[in-house]
């Protein structure tokens, strides 16, 4: 991977070069101390702190028209997305959407936006609540910045680097990225989550952790890789029926099916137990692989203060006696 020293002025260089093929995103923190993915002017305005919505939007939007129906023949909605490029990303999230690209590499909504948007990623000291894990991968971006040294992790990222040439120096190829450190407060004991999520001897577990559940779905909403999803259909008079996408959560009381085609229990410990099913062991083809990139979003959301890494060190480890 090619890294180069940025001298001064590459932020507002970079900037105006992203800027130049499309809309530039990145997180800012408003007067309301709330840190959110918003249009980027200036590299100094970025914010370290992480964005309370992932970017998971701008791939997998929180709603969507699908197709529509005319003359008895279904029509894709043709997108017209702009290039975009989202800077300023935690290794976390960046993690997440290499994640998403997978679940969503067969919907050409996503492809189809994946394809026009730049990843920026920017080295994080993790919160005190984070629990980042150890990845065995560098984080998948097209560009990574930490502190003064700049990587490319892409062709695209090459080429970007070499319009910005003038703000670079001292090439090098065999210079790895700074390690993540793994946060400690996680239980990463080695074990069989599958037997663990495959009978019903924690019945008591989830029974206790809904008692506080509100089944709000903020967990859901701020999860970078939660990709439960509705299906809409409207038909209106005088107007061409459509189908949408919206967000869900497997924790809403009437959401019968979910991502994978599972059904879901009716009961709000089962609905708890099935989504931290898919943070821990995942589901469908990505089961035995979790989805939990240890960004504790949700955590911060929940207003019963049901926390993912205390639900995990309750859990037993599975391992055989």
């Amino acid at each position: 991977m090619k890294s180069f020293d940025v001298g001064s002025g590459f932020g507002e260089a970079l900037l105006t070069l992203l800027s130049s093929r499309g809309q530039v995103y990145g997180p800012f923190c408003g007067a309301d101390g709330v840190c959110r993915l918003q249009p980027v002017s200036r590299w100094q305005s970025l914010s370290s702190n992480p964005p309370l919505i992932p970017p998971k939007k701008y791939l997998f939007p929180p709603r969507e028209r699908l197709w529509s129906l005319a003359s008895d023949e279904y029509r894709r909605i043709a997108l017209a997305e702009k290039a975009t490029a989202l800077v300023g990303l935690a290794p976390c999230d960046l993690h997440a959407i290499a994640y998403l690209d997978r679940v969503f590499a067969d919907d050409p909504h996503y492809v189809q936006r994946r394809q026009k948007t730049l990843l920026i990623g920017t080295s994080c000291t993790p919160r005190d609540d984070c629990f980042c894990p150890a990845w065995q991968a560098e984080p998948p971006c097209d560009l990574f910045v930490s502190g003064e040294r700049l990587w490319c992790g892409s062709a695209e990222g090459q080429r970007l680097a070499s319009q910005l040439a003038g703000c670079l120096a001292n090439e090098r190829e065999d210079l790895p990225l700074p390690p993540i450190q793994p946060a400690a407060r996680l239980d990463d004991r080695q074990g069989d989550l599958g037997k663990v999520f495959a009978g019903d001897e924690q019945a008591a577990l989830w029974a206790r952790f809904a008692q506080g559940c509100l089944s709000c779905g903020a967990c859901s909403a701020v999860c970078p890789t939660c990709t439960c999803h509705d299906l809409v259909d409207r038909a209106q008079p005088s107007r061409q029926p459509e189908r949408f996408r919206r967000w869900g959560s497997c924790v809403f009381s009437p959401l019968a099916l979910a991502d994978g085609r599972h059904s879901l229990s009716s009961e709000q410990g089962g609905r708890l137990r099935f989504r931290f099913e898919h943070k821990f062991f995942g589901f469908g083809p990505l089961r035995g692989e979790g989805s939990c990139v240890g960004c504790a979003r949700c955590a911060r959301a929940c207003p019963a203060g049901i926390d993912l890494a205390e639900v995990r060190s309750a859990l037993p480890s599975g391992s055989k006696s």
